[in-house]
């Protein structure tokens, strides 16, 4: 029973992060729309572009390899994977045991890494740039990442999310201030990549190959929002055991925090605006010393520094 319900919960999963990771998008544009005084798109309009990109055939440069035709999947196979790893309203799904946390930073990393492939295959100039300077973001970006992963790793004594989650759950992830440090660094990242595009794929991609694009993009926000709620806001998420109404529960509140999530760094955005380019570096580097600091404070209570 317990493995059916492991499987059903994983199922259901996948497909709640397919369906909200559009809706997220859309709820965004209307929210910066609006607290800017427009009256902004309708919600549900990127789910209307992604059935009008995805009846057109895509226009692809001749000269191109099979790296870039191959590319747009790749990446969302590799977003998806890391979506159906990190917990959404529940613990204990069927690929909990396989949520490792250097696996999701790595899923992350392979997609970026495929688009800016396929970017700089195209031999355009617009995509090459873009890719090249997502790459120079990501230099500082993706170690940064995987050293606030890592901190966390180290203060809940494993690689598995569950398990990290669950420590923090029960309030033993210590000492509290790194965890703290370890959440503005994400926090800080997550900012940093909703200021610009993630790469020069979809500068050049059309069609279906847009809409998938456009998908990876949006449903890797969500794995974020996901893996920082998840861990430093883990709050109402059920067990695999549980009665019905705790998975009503999860479920609410996992909508809330998305919620609260996307008003919350729409706010920031509008108040503060986007990050300019040339500032995104300092803002990554930022992040990382808060990164490196958390993993100082770690290992000095455990009396290793």
């Amino acid at each position: 029973m317990t493995l059916f319900l492991s499987l059903f919960a994983q199922i259901l999963h996948i497909g709640l992060m397919i369906a909200a990771a559009p809706t997220v998008a859309g709820a965004m544009d209307w929210l910066d729309a609006r607290f800017s005084g427009r009256s902004g798109p309708p919600i549900l309009l990127p789910w209307r572009d992604l059935l009008r990109l995805s009846r057109k055939t895509p226009m692809t440069i001749e000269s191109v390899s099979i790296v870039a035709r191959l590319t747009p999947a790749l990446g969302l196979g590799a977003t998806l994977s890391a979506a159906a790893l990190v917990p959404s309203f529940t613990l204990g799904m069927a690929l909990s045991p396989l949520a490792d946390v250097l696996v999701i930073v790595s899923l992350l990393t392979v997609a970026r890494l495929a688009g800016g492939l396929a970017a700089l295959d195209s031999g355009a100039a617009p995509p090459g740039l873009a890719a090249q300077t997502a790459s120079a973001r990501a230099v500082l970006a993706e170690p940064a990442l995987m050293l606030a992963v890592v901190t966390l790793a180290l203060m809940g004594g494993s690689l598995n999310l569950d398990q990290i989650i669950g420590q923090q759950r029960e309030g033993l992830l210590l000492p509290a201030a790194a965890s703290a440090v370890v959440m503005t660094a994400m926090l800080a990242l997550v900012f940093a990549e909703a200021s610009v595009p993630a790469d020069g794929l979809d500068e050049m991609a059309s069609g279906i190959d847009l809409a998938i694009v456009r998908m990876t993009a949006w449903l890797r926000r969500l794995v974020w929002i996901d893996l920082i709620g998840g861990l430093f806001l883990p709050v109402g998420m059920a067990a695999i055991g549980s009665a019905p109404q705790a998975w009503l529960i999860g479920l609410a509140v996992w909508g809330i925090k998305l919620g609260a999530f996307i008003l919350g760094l729409c706010a920031i955005q509008t108040t503060l605006g986007r990050v300019p380019h040339r500032r995104l570096p300092d803002l990554i580097g930022v992040a990382a010393l808060l990164a490196l600091l958390a993993t100082i404070m770690v290992l000095a209570s455990a009396g290793t520094a």
